[in-house]
């Protein structure tokens, strides 16, 4: 395999004298290559998947997503997985830190009190008849002596104290509740003793105990009831005690014996719906699903976005071959259209990252608020300025696809459409700008404008927050803002690294003042006045077929650069040049005016004119034949039996490509003829110019030009016109002398008259 047939430019590396990096001949030897359009494409192509897949792992971050939003799209399960509901497992724990019982010590002390109380009470309802006795001022005395019905009860609590006492420490024993001890509904708790035995059971409160005891003295009713109401009153106080540090840890070694609560979820069904309610469940699940997924997913996940956009890829390259070839075979446009697609991509991808940044700061309170955030006209208003319509159109509809997927998975072909449709507005409404402040107002306008309408149903599903309505402006505003300034500074940078010709640039190249047309001025007056009157004509007529005007007057102006190596041989500066070719053999003739196309591509390159100023120099002759030169040679050659090659008197270019180079050619045609005319007339020059168009169609010179025959009737018609107005007669200030009969000279060397024969 010959590797040199692909790197063509690698020849000259290390060539003495020559630049390690000489930016002419690979820009030259490229065109030959294969190596841009497979590097070109390969790199995006790369660039897409990657983002996708950033994209993708970035959409199943639900990091960036807000508890308690509604999820913005819908997701499917990648894999089948397992995951714990944290949410129904805390519940389920918090049910069993509830259904935990209480935990209840018993007081030795406030059981020792109540002892104490009791045996105080019984000893003075027995000794209070006696007069010697004085109670005590303990709660126990104080209760025996405010009792009425001392008679009923004496005999009986003298034959059943010791049963009475016995009772009551059994009681003691178990636990009695007290009046401020709150009970769970049930009344089952845990009791610790001080003996620190455990056993579950309904204790006793105070009145319950009171009353069992008051029934083991069968007292009448009355008495009964008051000495109930007594023994109430000292076992009030109880002695459970609440115990919160222990009831706390029996709740959490209940909680910890919960078993999680485990789901399945099978590979492919609904994780997560659209605008459902985003709960901890669901950043299980995804949590789960991304340890569940098998090792080498990454790898293939990244080899599905590799086949999705390389569809995307190869439809899109497939449309815009079947509608604008021409940018297939001119590798620096394909190169330029590649890059300004990956640039697109990347400013779409920051300004998704942008919006996430905001959204997690709590800047942006809404997923929709996304779609007001992409830069969609700045790739659109980028590829319709550097490479036109088609171009742009196509290569948009490549952005707006791969853009939806990186946001929204399954809204991506509504996505799409709405993307496109700024695309292609943005690429019309621009088309025919001319200067660099138009370019900004048109295209903040309709991005901005563009952008509302498009996205006007999420604006109104959001009016009716007034946070919202206050956001949307703004985001739309600074969205508009920031595509315009990022397209212009693009376009700068495109102009400085690509040397594009761009309507901008080509309407600043046609200033006068540029130092090249300003040395022209000074040096061949004659060529600058012709120059200026080619770029009318151009201009004019790339109006009239609604082609670029801009393009094609910057072309014509710098066309004939070229004679200002020798500005002498050359009519329109020199009157008697004709009589100094006159005096040359014609194969020197012809080199000197065949040499005003290299020596004008020499110049373009030193001033570092545009690619297409450079070809108009190069083709505004094409391979046309200078057929004064030829035939005087052939004249000459009779005598002498030499052989006149028809080669050597051609020009070394070719016919010129496209609509705006093939009017240049025709102007500088028909201006130079109609200039070698004596006393034109309108009939003359309406001849000339059908003349001159049916050579240039027989000759072939506009094979290339994708020109129609209506579109050339409509240039040779404007072409008349500005002509007769250029030539139009005027008023005789002074007689004129009827007996000069002397021709004009010609407005071109002998080679440009013969040229229009």
């Amino acid at each position: 395999m010959n590797w040199r047939k692909f790197f063509p430019f690698v020849r000259r590396a290390g060539v003495a004298g020559k630049p390690l990096l000489d930016r002419e001949y690979i820009e030259e030897s490229l065109s030959s290559s294969p190596v841009p359009y497979i590097l070109v494409t390969v790199l995006i192509w790369t660039v897409a998947s990657v983002l996708l897949l950033l994209s993708e792992n970035r959409q199943r971050d639900l990091t960036v997503w807000v508890d308690g939003q509604h999820a913005p799209f819908s997701v499917w399960a990648r894999t089948g997985f397992s995951y714990t509901d944290t949410t129904a497992t805390l519940k389920k724990k918090e049910e069993a830190r509830k259904a935990q019982l209480p935990v209840y010590r018993i007081d030795p002390e406030a059981a020792q009190k109540i002892r104490q109380e009791c045996s105080t009470f019984f000893a003075t309802l027995r000794n209070r008849r006696d007069p010697k006795f004085s109670p005590g001022d303990s709660f126990g005395s104080q209760l025996a002596m405010e009792m009425h019905g001392l008679s009923h009860i004496l005999p009986e609590l003298e034959q059943k104290q010791t049963v009475l006492e016995q009772k009551l420490q059994d009681v003691l024993h178990h636990g009695i509740a007290g009046s401020s001890e709150k009970l769970p509904e049930n009344r089952n708790v845990h009791i610790l003793s001080p003996e620190d035995i455990s056993y579950t059971l309904q204790p006793p409160t105070a009145a319950e105990c009171a009353a069992e005891l008051s029934g083991l003295l069968h007292l009448p009713p009355l008495t009964a009831e008051e000495f109930t109401a007594v023994l109430i009153k000292l076992l009030s106080r109880g002695n459970l005690r609440f115990d919160r540090a222990a009831s706390e840890k029996a709740a959490d070694a209940a909680a910890e014996n919960v078993e999680p609560v485990v789901k399945e979820r099978r590979r492919g069904e609904l994780l997560i719906e659209r605008n459902q309610l985003i709960t901890r469940e669901n950043v299980d699940m995804f949590e789960a699903e991304k340890l569940a997924l098998p090792r080498g997913y990454g790898l293939a996940l990244l080899g599905n976005q590799l086949v999705l956009s390389f569809i995307l890829l190869l439809t899109s390259f497939f449309f815009l071959y079947r509608v604008y070839p021409q940018i297939f075979r001119t590798p620096r446009q394909f190169t330029i259209a590649g890059f300004a697609i990956i640039l697109s991509l990347l400013a779409n991808f920051g300004a998704i990252q942008l919006f996430f940044y905001l959204f997690r700061k709590g800047f942006l309170p809404d997923y929709e608020l996304m779609l007001f955030m992409i830069p969609m006209p700045f790739g659109a208003a980028l590829l319709s300025i550097l490479l036109g319509n088609r171009t742009a159109l196509f290569s948009g509809f490549l952005i707006a696809s791969v853009s939806a997927l990186m946001i929204l998975p399954d809204r991506s072909f509504e996505l799409a459409l709405r993307w496109f449709a700024i695309a292609a507005l943005v690429t019309l409404f621009i088309r025919d700008v001319t200067n660099y402040r138009s370019f900004f107002v048109r295209v903040f306008f309709c991005g901005a404008v563009l952008t509302a309408v498009v996205n006007c149903d999420a604006i109104y599903s959001l009016h009716s927050d007034i946070r919202m309505l206050k956001l949307i402006p703004l985001l739309i505003i600074g969205n508009a803002f920031a595509g315009a300034m990022a397209a212009l500074l693009a376009v700068f940078v495109f102009e400085l690294l690509f040397n594009v010709d761009t309507s901008m640039s080509l309407m600043v190249l046609s200033d006068y003042n540029h130092p090249l047309l300003e040395k022209l001025k000074r040096e061949a007056p004659g060529t600058m006045f012709h120059s200026m009157t080619v770029a009318t004509l151009a201009e004019d007529a790339a109006r009239a077929i609604r082609a670029n005007p801009a393009r094609a007057k910057a072309g014509a102006l710098f066309h004939d650069i070229g004679k200002l190596s020798m500005p002498q041989y050359f009519v329109e500066n020199n009157v008697d040049s004709p009589k100094e070719y006159l005096k040359m053999p014609p194969q020197r003739s012809c080199g000197i005016i065949r040499g005003h196309v290299k020596e004008g591509l020499l110049l373009a390159r030193e001033y570092r004119l545009c690619s297409f100023v450079r070809e108009a120099i190069a083709t505004h002759h094409g391979d046309d034949l200078i057929s004064f030169f030829y035939h005087r040679a052939l004249e000459q050659s009779h005598g002498e039996n030499l052989p006149v090659l028809e080669s050597q008197f051609r020009y070394d270019g070719e016919p010129p490509v496209g609509k705006e180079l093939s009017i240049i050619s025709l102007a500088d045609a028909c201006e130079a003829a109609s200039r070698s005319l004596n006393k034109p007339s309108p009939a003359k020059l309406e001849s000339l110019v059908n003349d001159i168009f049916i050579g240039r169609i027989r000759g072939g010179q506009l094979r290339n030009s994708n020109l129609t025959m209506h579109e050339l009737d409509v240039i040779r018609e404007c072409f008349i016109t500005d002509l007769i107005s250029f030539n139009h007669g005027r008023i005789a200030y002074k007689k004129e002398s009827t007996d000069d009969t002397t021709a004009l000279p010609l407005a071109e060397p002998p080679d440009a008259a013969a040229e229009k024969e």
